[in-house]
């Protein structure tokens, strides 16, 4: 039993292998241009230029400035310990309101609002002539489509 399994694997195998490489008979031929493309011209002479041929001497050297296993280690149990250290700073229940009163009276000095007065009769009438024009320019949309 175990003879045949291996026959049929193999069979497999070789027919597997016999489709795969009649799928890709001929990778390096070119297939044709549409003629009425408006690209057609340069696509066909985009195909037959030769590029250059690259060089071994056109490898980049190996950098020097890598940094090593330990110092990307260390880089990353640095920030790892910056952020725990944040993370313990700005926790819930670390804040404390202390002095408010103090920094509100501070505020208020820095904000220097100005005082407040009544208004006068010319205010009410700027308003009430502001809110006239605003009416006379208000009109209402047409009850029917135009």
């Amino acid at each position: 039993m175990n003879g045949e399994t291996r026959k049929i694997v193999r069979i497999g195998l070789i027919l597997g292998f016999a489709a795969g490489a009649t799928a890709c008979a001929s990778p390096f031929s070119s297939s044709q241009v549409d003629p009425s493309s408006p690209v057609a011209a340069a696509a066909t002479a985009a195909a037959k230029a030769k590029g250059p041929r690259r060089k071994f001497s056109d490898i980049p050297v190996v950098p020097t400035d890598v940094p090593t296993d330990g110092q990307i280690r260390a880089k990353v149990a640095q920030q790892q310990a910056a952020g725990a250290a944040l993370a313990k700073a700005t926790a819930p229940n670390t804040w404390d309101l202390k002095d408010s009163e103090a920094y509100a009276a501070k505020a208020r000095r820095e904000a220097n609002p100005p005082a407040l007065q009544a208004p006068t009769e010319t205010d009410r009438a700027n308003t009430e002539a502001f809110a006239r024009a605003a009416r006379g320019r208000a009109s209402a949309p047409p009850s029917q489509p135009q």
